[in-house]
């Protein structure tokens, strides 16, 4: 699953969606849409992406998700 992300993202709809993917063992790439892998989102919460979007746009998903 990719989930890109960007400054001004929504702290729960991403942290919350990845942690339940996670814990049902699908394979999830957090993807920065920013030239930084880290945002901070909404609430001033700083948040690392696994990969700039460039780079997970290399793979394949069966799902994408758009918090």
């Amino acid at each position: 699953a990719l989930v890109p992300i960007a400054n001004g993202s929504a702290e729960m709809e991403t942290i919350v969606v990845v942690d339940i993917l996670r814990r049902a063992h699908v394979d999830v790439v957090v993807a920065s849409v920013e030239r930084s892998k880290q945002i901070v989102a909404c609430r001033g919460t700083k948040i690392i992406a696994d990969k700039l979007i460039g780079d997970a746009a290399e793979s394949n998903y069966d799902l994408i998700i758009l918090p």
